[in-house]
């Protein structure tokens, strides 16, 4: 004779396991979600993740003290707060610096890794020098001379004409720099060398300046005061 089956004990087992199993996901879930909320009160409000330092590398012509205070980054501000972007366009705001990259360090430091212009010439002004980079930006007044920048006067700057200038001292080279004195600008077509030995190159305008400067230290091996590159395809000398 067969043993009766007890359904209704079986159905009652498995109704059990199934809640069990329930509470136990829902018991893991409440603890995953406790923690979460833990690991972010510990990453955006509490001290254990602050800013304990602010790193500043690559600055040279401005204070690196004063980068990391013009950055508005705060000591002791959670990490994960800090608006790197906000504090990037505040260091690019200063003259010196062409480009800036604001990081975070974890677990209590801030980077900030500075890319400073490089000057091509150094304008003369009545006050002093002011260092101009390759785009034509004016970026650092100081009041001594630059013995390895090229020193140039123009009688009325301008935008257009700092740019000019810069194209035409981004084209020389060593042995052609180290004989300039001066370069003397008083419109946009009419750029002039100063050599030493009493010597003068007529640039012209910024125009075809790399040819310009091959072409003038080809010529400066003969004998002249006065070279005429304003044409460089038909150069003349004097």
């Amino acid at each position: 004779m067969a043993t009766p089956v007890d359904i209704t004990g079986a159905i009652d087992l498995r109704r059990r396991r199934a809640n069990r199993r329930r509470r136990i996901v829902l018991a893991v879930l409440l603890v995953l979600v406790l923690l979460l909320g833990v690991g972010l009160w510990v990453v955006r409000q509490s001290s254990l993740l602050d800013v304990r330092q602010v790193e500043v590398t690559g600055s040279t012509l401005v204070d690196p003290a004063r980068v990391g205070s013009v950055s508005g980054i705060r000591l002791h501000t959670p990490l994960a707060r800090v608006d790197t972007g906000a504090a990037a366009s505040k260091v690019a705001a200063l003259p010196t610096v062409r480009s800036v990259e604001v990081s975070r360090d974890w677990p209590h430091t801030v980077r900030i890794t500075v890319t400073e212009r490089t000057a091509v010439y150094q304008l003369s002004t009545r006050d002093g020098f002011v260092r101009v980079d390759s785009n034509g930006i004016a970026f650092l007044r100081t009041t001594t001379q630059s013995s390895g920048l090229p020193k140039v006067l123009i009688s009325r700057p301008d935008a257009r004409l700092l740019r000019d200038v810069a194209t035409v001292a981004g084209s020389f080279d060593a042995g052609l720099r180290g004989q300039i004195e001066q370069v003397e600008v008083t419109g946009a077509d009419s750029i002039t060398l100063v050599l030493t030995k009493n010597r003068r190159v007529v640039w012209g305008s910024a125009d075809e300046s790399a040819l310009k400067a091959k072409v003038t230290s080809a010529m400066l091996k003969v004998p002249a005061k006065v070279y005429d590159v304003s044409s460089p395809e038909h150069p003349t000398s004097r």
